[in-house]
């Protein structure tokens, strides 16, 4: 590094969810610094009601990170994902990281993003998230695969739940990315660096920056997963039609959609009597089936931007 310092803002996206916020932010004030790092935090309160200003306001004076509080009224991922990186701009920062408010940093997470940015001449780094649950998850749904891999391990997209970028990306001399504000349910953070990536920003792998999230018991109920599911889906249709227009998104995914409703639909039926007598493969059955049902109905609200509500709902608190 320069002797300049190096200025870094670690940016929160949070809504109703102070108790969770304040988590996140001790752990973040305990991070290990660097003496020619400037730290600061980004609290971006996407609400019109400051549920938490009082997290920001209750850090000391004195605590050698400083944590600012920001509001963006209109809700919607984006909107506050988008916030966030004009916050970054105005206040010069050359690094921008992104961390989810339900989560809490290891006190080296910074330094291993920063680090491995440093040696492998990224542009993007991202690392891993480790989960634990209030409550198990059903049988039927399958968790994420973690990724595996070395430091520095080239990757093409990243998410924005521990990710670290460089203002290149969105400085009006460099990229000048924005997150796409038409994703409101979702996705909208895969696209951004999807994007970031096939214009030849390095995006690279950091196994020891890693994040602890507590997913509460709300998010693993059958109703709410298949909730998720149809909005993930919809999102990346939706997606995919912002990049390559209407006509070719539709004849790509209309004959899945299809496929899926029907499939899900007929699943659904065989084994709904199985499920109703307590069969535990039947009730598995039927629920992957759902599954099927929800990512084709996902599908067609994404071809005809018919926008899911899932994140209208707050998990935790």
């Amino acid at each position: 590094m320069s002797d300049k310092a190096t200025r870094v803002g670690i940016m929160i996206c949070t809504a109703k969810r102070p108790r969770m916020l304040q988590d996140c932010v001790d752990s973040l004030l305990a991070q290990q610094l660097e003496p020619d790092w400037q730290v600061e935090v980004c609290v971006v309160e996407n609400d019109a009601t400051p549920t938490s200003r009082g997290v920001v306001e209750a850090v000391p004076a004195e605590s050698p990170v400083k944590v600012r509080y920001y509001q963006e009224p209109r809700r919607g991922i984006p909107f506050a994902r988008n916030k966030t990186l004009e916050v970054g701009l105005a206040n010069g920062y050359d690094w921008i990281v992104l961390i989810d408010d339900d989560e809490r940093a290891d006190p080296t997470w910074l330094a291993a993003l920063m680090r491995t940015a440093i040696e492998h001449a990224a542009d993007v780094v991202s690392g891993p998230v480790r989960r634990s649950y209030e409550a198990p998850p059903p049988r039927w749904w399958k968790l994420l695969k973690p990724i595996v891999g070395p430091a520095g391990m080239p990757l093409d997209e990243a998410p924005t739940n521990n990710t670290l970028l460089s203002a290149r990306l969105i400085r009006p001399d460099g990229a000048n990315l924005r997150f796409a504000e038409a994703l409101t349910f979702g996705y909208e953070d895969i696209d951004f660096f999807s994007r970031a990536h096939k214009l030849g920003y390095r995006i690279v792998w950091s196994p020891d920056a890693f994040v602890e999230e507590t997913i509460p018991a709300s998010r693993v109920q059958p109703e709410r997963l298949i909730a998720r599911v149809q909005s993930t889906a919809a999102a990346q249709v939706l997606a995919a039609r912002i990049r390559r227009g209407a006509a070719r998104t539709f004849a790509t995914f209309a004959p899945k959609g299809i496929r899926r409703l029907i499939g899900g639909a007929l699943q659904c039926a065989l084994f709904w009597p199985g499920k109703r007598l307590g069969s535990e493969k039947a009730t598995d059955s039927y629920y992957r089936g759902r599954l099927r049902l929800a990512r084709g109905l996902g599908i067609f609200r994404g071809l005809f931007a018919i926008l899911p509500n899932y994140y209208s709902t707050v998990d935790g608190n």
